[in-house]
């Protein structure tokens, strides 16, 4: 059987027959081609720049979700597993007071103090808005939010979810991970008596 020769020749195994001699590459068509590749190349990195930067879980290395109480409620914090004090997310729930703050101790890109902001939460198709301020340390000089007496039940559904959960504030997007999180949030939420 002789071979068959032509423009599509360059093509081996089963693909040859796939590409009929219409298609077969010119200088033309393969400018064309190049030219398409780089405008799409071009159209995603353009993409990619405009989503708003997520912290991803390999950014809290030593971190864990935990749980803890007192005489005024419980506290659910995703932080460091060595000390109290450096925390990203800290949600407590005081029974006495019948208040509820959260903290999420991100630096929020292009903030002020004392400006009002929207913590919005998600995993999947579960969101929820919390409204809150801005504040600083001075110790870190981050300008991270605050939310005081806010239904509380609603946060706790949120967290519930599979899955990573993203917490947006402006431009600035950070991912909580999942490990840990149902155990911890459980706890939280027998001992959270707030809506």
């Amino acid at each position: 059987m002789a071979s068959r020769r032509g423009p599509s020749s360059h093509l081996a195994g089963p693909l040859a027959a796939c590409v009929p001699e219409a298609c077969a590459p010119t200088p033309m068509r393969s400018w064309c081609a190049l030219l398409l590749t780089l405008a799409l190349l071009l159209a995603l990195a353009s993409l990619l720049a405009a989503a708003p930067p997520a912290r991803a879980v390999e950014a809290f290395p030593g971190y864990g979700w935990g749980y803890s109480s007192n005489e005024d409620g419980p506290s659910l914090v995703l932080g460091s597993t060595e000390t109290t004090e450096d925390f990203v997310v800290l949600l407590s729930c005081s029974n006495r007071d019948k208040t509820s703050e959260m903290t999420v101790y991100v630096d929020i890109e292009g903030a002020k103090v004392g400006q009002p902001v929207i913590i919005e939460l998600a995993a999947g198709a579960t969101k929820v808005s919390v409204k809150g301020t801005t504040t600083t340390d001075e110790m870190s000089g981050f300008i991270f939010a605050e939310a005081k007496t806010f239904p509380v039940k609603p946060v706790i559904a949120v967290l519930n979810e599979r899955g990573p959960v993203t917490v947006k504030i402006g431009k600035t997007a950070t991912v909580l991970p999942e490990p840990d999180r149902a155990t911890e949030l459980a706890k939280f939420a027998k001992d959270c008596r707030l809506d």
